[in-house]
């Protein structure tokens, strides 16, 4: 099958091709750089700020998997992912948890409804453009492994101030999915298409933020210690949206994708604490 893939070369879409040219497909990775993150994937340059170009390469294909990051611009976002659907291909858009919102003590399955988190205020948007135009949806839960993503922050903070911290108080639950295993069940949505499906990548569903405070402590050499970060401090040091996203309390389950024969069983903590995420110093 050829599968493109756009944002080829980012944590997500670098995994995803990898993992999809390991299986036997021709994968086209388009990034704006045009390189290829993996042996065995075309790069090719594009940017999904030309939706012209987009829809020239997306033409030469079987499926599109549509993993870059938004762009800052809802309406540039919106004709990229418009240009797309309309090269009537498959379509696998990324989505994310954050636009369930806060669940509390609930848990989130594919049927809950949208209450997207100031940071993903545009994702409804998108995620109606995609289901209307025959697409599905994959929404990661907080995505580690490989020593990246917002894990990595958390040792960085564990390593700058010699303690694990977590935004706002000890409540606070993450679901959370390996990159390997994200990108595992993107490449079995993708050979199992269903239009109008919705899918949570989710490994773990509500790990409490301090434990994974105390896992980066632990890989930035420490003793596994936590503290909190208030929130309004958080506020001022990364902004309101995201800091309001880091102290967010979520359960959210995965409750479709098993039937593709998807069943990951890794644990974040240990993988923080004692995996890719070590400092060796």
């Amino acid at each position: 099958m050829k599968v493109l893939v756009i944002g080829a070369t980012g944590y997500i879409g670098a995994a995803v091709s990898g993992a999809l040219a390991a299986r036997g497909h021709a994968v086209t990775g388009l990034s704006r750089s045009g390189r290829a993150a993996h042996p065995g994937v075309e790069g090719v340059r594009g940017d999904i700020t030309d939706p012209a170009g987009l829809v020239g390469v997306a033409s030469r294909s079987d499926v599109i998997v549509h993993a870059a990051a938004p762009t800052g611009d809802e309406d540039a976002d919106a004709s990229a992912l418009e240009a797309l659907l309309g090269a009537d291909r498959p379509l696998v858009y990324t989505s994310g948890i954050w636009v369930l919102g806060e669940t509390g003590r609930d848990h989130a399955d594919e049927d809950a409804p949208l209450n997207p988190l100031p940071i993903a205020a545009f994702r409804p948007r998108m995620e109606k453009l995609t289901l209307g135009g025959g697409g599905s949806i994959i929404r990661p839960g907080i995505v580690y492994g490989d020593g990246a993503g917002i894990p990595a922050m958390l040792v960085d903070w564990a390593a700058a101030h010699g303690i694990g911290r977590h935004v706002g108080g000890p409540g606070g639950r993450w679901p959370m999915v390996h990159v390997e295993d994200l990108a595992g069940l993107f490449a079995l949505v993708v050979e199992r298409f269903e239009a109008g499906a919705i899918w949570h990548g989710i490994d773990e569903p509500a790990v409490s933020t301090v434990a994974l405070a105390a896992a980066a402590d632990l890989a930035a050499g420490g003793r596994g210690r936590t503290e909190p970060l208030p929130l309004d401090r958080a506020v001022e040091l990364l902004g309101a949206p995201y800091a309001t996203a880091l102290a967010l309390d979520q359960d959210v389950r995965s409750t479709r994708a098993a039937r593709l024969g998807w069943s990951p069983a890794r644990s974040s903590v240990d993988e923080i604490a004692t995996g890719s995420y070590v400092r060796h110093v």
